[in-house]
């Protein structure tokens, strides 16, 4: 290890005013923790400076674009997830010494380094970024204030996301909503809303239906609405409120209002709640969820509804149907319909919604939780839910925490990763797996089902395409779909690993059950035993895994410097980095 010679400075420098000056403490923390584990991953290591082996851990990074450096205290170094930090020094060069920083100060000395080593960025979107930023910040202030912890039931789960994606640096920022959007549509106010409603004229309409129903047969189950509203020649199109006040300022839509092609309805039916994405919506009596495009930006894009998209979750409804039933510990939650407004020149129109089926009815899913809610850090004072869950079953078995930490790990496995490499080992699916697209039964404690969900998510391996499209040749028309199989590795091995089950390992490790090194070792001998039973697509991904010593992950910060939609980039892409592979054996990932 080296020691770091004081910055030279080149420019004049002084200290920028602090941003966050009346930061709730653990919102403040919570925004530093997500953006600095961004910037390590992502841009730069630091390294660590000489130390008493008993003094805490600490990590150096120079920021050229301030002249000045910035030491970190580790309280919690992670293997797979992100890392916990204490106190912060910056390099004071008047007084060549270091002295304590805020928070508030650090946060633009970051972004600040992220465009000045990258020349490339444009200078206009810094600002952008740190509005994101402490929009994000903002939010988590607002809505964990007097919090409590999620339940173990989908629905809280679903409101309980304080905190937002666990490795992105403006994990709660939701460009486009006021604080009173927030209050009235943000899953983690809880609040209930009536959707609004449009009736269209049939010849301006396009649905699908993955079993030949008709939308209007699917929506009567929708509770409390009077279907008696809409003429024999109209379709019905709920729509999110915010959605519905956009589109009645287009030009279009008011023509089309005008003209006696569409009629405007407002709002109608029992209410509906937001679920983490905010823009899928759930009622407790209602057999769909139903998914709008949002005029918001959520972290990396607008959230909008493709046309591929829709087809997309009809098309692999019927796909899936055919391929016969999936083992009782892995489901997946289909998108089996779609309603949006066919118009010349638009592909997309902003009418489009996806029906999804709710499968989590009448009990709110009892004992039916995301991962990431699972696993993400608690509420001042409070356990996380994964915590709480491992430390009641301890408790019932009479077992030790770690013993009982180890056997949810093996169970966990058992129903999320064994079946999703069968999967698409015997048929060449892969799923884009993450930690907020998966859910958990954990009635009895142990996990017993996985659930995945999302019809953006689905990649089919490009050698399995002709024995699945004979099953369903529709699936041939969506482009979207289709991978080779080594893009398919890089993908999957971000979603399903490095976001989905490294989480769980960290969140285990981060409370004290279990070393992550043990647990890694765990999920490496579970890749073992199926490559040891895995003849196709499967094989050469797990052979990836455990012998490559980078994996890949999705860089939101870069994303977010570049500025990159990924829902508008080509094939959708965002921006990956590499990483130090835990599961391959030898290989470290502490800074030198």
């Amino acid at each position: 290890m080296r020691t770091l010679a004081p910055p030279r400075p080149t420019s004049p420098w002084q200290p920028p005013l602090t941003v966050m000056p009346q930061a709730p403490d653990h919102a403040a923390r919570a925004t530093f923790k997500a953006l600095l584990n961004c910037y390590m991953r992502e841009v730069s290591p630091g390294t660590r400076p000489p130390s008493d082996r008993n003094a805490p851990m600490q990590i150096d990074f120079e920021l050229s674009g301030s002249f000045t450096r910035l030491r970190a205290e580790v309280n919690y170094w992670s293997l797979t997830g992100p890392h916990d930090f204490g106190a912060l020094q910056l390099y004071d060069l008047a007084g060549q010494s270091w002295r304590q920083a805020t928070i508030g100060e650090v946060i633009p000395l970051l972004v600040s380094d992220c465009f000045a080593r990258m020349p490339e960025a444009a200078d206009d979107k810094m600002l952008e970024l740190l509005r994101r930023v402490l929009n994000s910040y903002d939010q988590i202030s607002k809505t964990s204030r007097d919090a409590a912890g999620p339940k173990a039931n989908f629905l809280s789960a679903e409101q309980g996301l304080h905190f937002g994606h666990w490795l992105h640096p403006t994990p709660k920022s939701r460009e486009g909503m006021t604080d009173l959007h927030q209050q009235a549509y943000a899953p983690e106010f809880g609040a209930g809303f009536q959707l609004d409603y449009f009736a269209a004229d049939n010849s301006i309409v396009k649905t699908g239906s993955a079993d030949g129903r008709g939308l209007h047969e699917m929506l009567q189950s929708i509770p409390g609405l009077d279907l008696q509203i809409v003429n024999p020649n109209e379709t019905l199109i709920p729509m999110h409120p915010l959605q519905a006040d956009a589109l009645r300022l287009r030009p279009q839509v008011k023509g089309l209002i005008k003209d006696g092609l569409l009629r405007d309805l407002g709002p109608a039916g029992d209410p509906f709640t937001a679920t983490s994405s905010v823009r899928t919506v759930y009622a407790k009596h209602c057999p769909w969820m139903l998914k709008f495009s949002l005029p918001v930006q959520i972290t990396n894009s607008q959230r909008i509804n493709l046309s591929h998209e829709l087809e997309a979750g009809v098309v692999m409804a019927r796909l899936l149907k055919k391929l016969g039933p999936l083992p009782p510990k892995f489901q997946i939650i289909n998108d089996p319909a779609y309603v949006t407004l066919s118009l010349p020149d638009q592909r997309e129109t902003g009418f489009e919604v996806i029906l999804r089926d709710n499968p989590f009815m009448d009990d709110d899913g009892e004992g039916i939780v995301n991962i990431a809610a699972l696993t993400a850090d608690p509420l001042p004072g409070q356990q996380s839910m994964l915590a709480r869950i491992v430390m009641d079953l301890s408790r019932r078995q009479n077992a030790l925490p770690s013993k009982t930490a180890k056997d949810w790990f093996a169970a966990y496995l058992d129903c999320a990763l064994v079946p999703a490499l069968a999967l698409y080992d015997k048929v060449g699916i892969a799923l884009e797996a993450h930690q907020q697209n998966s859910l958990l039964d954990v009635s009895t404690g142990l996990p017993s089902c996985y659930f995945f969900r999302d019809n953006q998510g689905y990649y089919i391996a490009e050698s399995r395409l002709d024995a699945l499209a004979k099953l369903e040749p529709s699936l041939r028309d969506i482009d979207a779909l289709c991978f080779p199989e080594a893009e398919i590795n890089q993908r999957f091995c971000y979603y399903l690993i490095v976001n989905q089950i490294f989480s769980v390992i960290s969140r285990l490790g981060r409370d004290g059950f279990a070393d992550e090194s043990v647990l890694v070792a765990q999920l490496r001998q579970c890749l073992q035993d199926a490559a040891s039973i895995s003849t196709g697509p499967a094989a050469s991904f797990i052979d990836f895994l455990l012998n490559t010593s980078e994996l890949s992950a999705k860089a939101n910060l870069l994303t977010r410097v570049h500025d990159v939609d990924e829902l508008q980039a080509e094939d959708e892409k965002a921006v990956y980095v590499r990483l130090p592979n835990p599961i391959a054996q030898g290989v470290e990932n502490v800074p030198t």
